[in-house]
């Protein structure tokens, strides 16, 4: 049997840059072309293509037990980030595309919407081993578009976690096991540990929707939210976003000079190199500081709160579908199904599979405090399901760009933001 390497289930665009729409992209070519068709026996699948570890056989095998037990073959064809999305926008658009479609959270809402992807209520429904409950909350939300189920969710991510050095924590005075849990703490540590050859935090703000999702998770640990849920009420602009964006300045603050042109990646090799003391990332950003400081002694904690708040992250990753043209809707159910199981999730996913059993598995071998990433994971909400969110993400992206420069206070930034984003929604 023909079939492309499986080196594709692999997870966000998140671990690349922050997946998820959340950061950058990994640009490999794939040097594959593609089957737009969909065939009685074979499942056509397009996936994200990203540099992982060494998980390739357990991929083919996972793809072999599923064609032998449905006597099928399963092709796929593995992409960048940006060239997944381009591919499946215009293969789509046509009604051609493959038959299995994995989906950032974040184009949930245009999919559905423009009628690319499956309404997947009837085949949960019937599904006595499909929980919502097996699933972290914020993920299986992300696959709802105005009440309708059109994805399970595979991987996941979160902005983010609070990296800490605890070498710098105890040159400064402070204890090592206790990170900051407000964000005055964080504040009077990162002021503390600011001189003049290191900085208390590394903040950016960069090109992506990294520095939104930090902000967003600010303004959900305050009890804000962006939008309502029937996306007709813009809230961005509420007292808890304007005290997250009015937090995100001041870390700015004792920050490395170029906040504006830097991005998450290169804000989190800061931290790495130990020029800041702390910094914002994702969980997989402990594979970071295995290769570029193997010898630091860090720590891992929840996000920082605003008073009588709770940390809530911002939840990124990948969801799997079913193409609404696909003539092959039942065996894809069959193959999204399998591949969110939780012994088979938990092998082939490089970031934290979906599957919070498998989860736990997984942090548990492969992470330091796997707790407090569960933690972080459980509570975190994800983006809004917006047909055109990539606008209203760079609309938040300029606002708050336009408050670290000092050309706006908080207040007058979101209001601006606000109103541009309630046109989105007309």
């Amino acid at each position: 049997m023909k079939k492309r390497l499986f080196a594709a289930l692999l997870c966000m665009s998140f671990v690349v840059g922050m997946i998820s729409g959340c950061g950058g992209n990994n640009e490999k070519s794939s040097g594959e072309t593609a089957s737009e068709e969909q065939s009685g026996d074979k499942l056509v699948f397009w996936t994200l293509q990203q540099s992982s570890k060494d998980i390739e056989t357990a991929q083919n095998e996972a793809v072999e037990e599923f064609e032998k037990e449905y006597n099928c073959e399963v092709e796929i064809t593995a992409f960048p980030y940006t060239e997944l999305r381009d591919k499946l926008i215009t293969a789509l658009s046509g009604g051609k595309g493959p038959d299995i479609v994995m989906m950032d959270q974040i184009w949930t809402g245009q999919y559905a919407s423009s009628g690319f992807v499956y309404d997947l209520g009837e085949f949960i429904d019937k599904e006595e081993g499909i929980l919502k409950e097996d699933y972290f909350p914020g993920a299986w939300d992300s696959c709802s578009y105005l009440g309708k189920t059109y994805g399970l969710p595979f991987d996941v991510g979160v902005w983010g976690m609070l990296y800490y050095n605890k070498e710098m924590f105890k040159k400064a005075g402070l204890d090592p096991e206790k990170a900051p849990k407000t964000w005055d703490e964080l504040l009077e540590y990162g002021k503390k540990m600011t001189t003049d050859t290191q900085y208390g935090i590394a903040a950016w703000i960069g090109t992506g929707d990294a520095v939104q999702c930090m902000v967003d998770a600010f303004t959900f640990s305050g009890g804000g939210s962006l939008i309502n849920d029937d996306h007709t009420e813009v809230l961005l602009n509420s007292k808890e976003g304007i005290e997250a964006l009015d937090f995100w300045n001041e870390c700015s603050k004792i920050s490395p000079p170029g906040v504006a042109g830097r991005g998450e990646d290169d804000s989190f090799k800061l931290f790495a190199s130990g020029q800041c003391a702390m910094a914002y990332y994702g969980e997989w950003g402990q594979d970071t500081l295995a290769s570029m400081a193997p010898d630091m002694d860090y720590g891992v904690a929840l996000l920082p709160v605003p008073k009588g708040g709770t940390s809530i992250g911002t939840l990124g990753g990948f969801n799997l579908g079913i193409n609404a043209n696909s003539e092959n809707k039942e065996l894809a159910w069959d193959f999204i199904k399998y591949t969110t199981r939780e012994d088979i999730n938990e092998k082939i996913v490089d970031l934290t599979p979906a599957n919070k059993n498998a989860a736990t598995k997984f942090l548990n071998e492969n992470r330091k405090y796997p707790d407090e990433i569960m933690q972080q994971l459980e509570k975190a909400l994800f983006r809004p399901t917006l047909p055109n969110y990539p606008e209203m993400a760079e609309i938040q992206r300029m606002a708050t760009q336009s408050v670290i420069l000092g050309e706006a206070d908080s207040k007058t930034a979101l209001d601006k933001a606000a109103e541009e984003v309630r046109g989105l929604l007309e």
